[in-house]
């Protein structure tokens, strides 16, 4: 029996999530590096810091990211009272960190949806209700296919 080798990344493609997991560690690295060389130029750099800094950097970009994704799935379920209740309380919690990150990440998700994602499950976006409406729709739709 021969085995041959058949890459991963048709299914890889059907996941919007793991996608927008890897390009968004990567981006992060990229601008850790980026910072990273722009800094090593001052005489007292030191390693330590600049791993820290990575740490955080990742922390800050996945962390945003991971509460965007969380705050979508609850907003989903919830409704629109409790989307708009979020979203308030997130924006009093957070200030204008909640618009920008939100934004961002909804921009991101867009650009990867467009350039990469080709599952079947409609993408959801966190200032876009009506696709949190086509997914919840979507998923009943699947479950009542079991």
């Amino acid at each position: 029996m021969e085995t041959t080798f058949e890459p991963s990344f048709p299914a890889l493609r059907s996941k919007i999530i793991v996608i927008e997991a890897m390009e968004l560690s990567v981006s992060g690295f990229l601008l850790w590096g980026l910072i990273a060389l722009l800094s090593i130029q001052t005489p007292n750099t030191r390693l330590l810091d600049l791993l820290l800094f990575l740490v955080i950097t990742e922390v800050v970009v996945l962390g945003s990211w991971m509460i965007y994704n969380v705050y979508i799935r609850i907003a989903r379920l919830g409704g629109r009272f409790v989307d708009v209740g979020i979203w308030i309380i997130a924006s009093l919690a957070a200030g204008t960190y909640t618009f920008w990150a939100w934004t961002i990440l909804d921009t991101n998700r867009w650009i990867v949806s467009k350039l990469f994602y080709r599952g079947k499950s409609p993408v959801e976006y966190a200032w876009s209700w009506r696709s949190k409406q086509v997914r919840k729709f979507w998923e009943q739709a699947q479950k009542a296919s079991l």
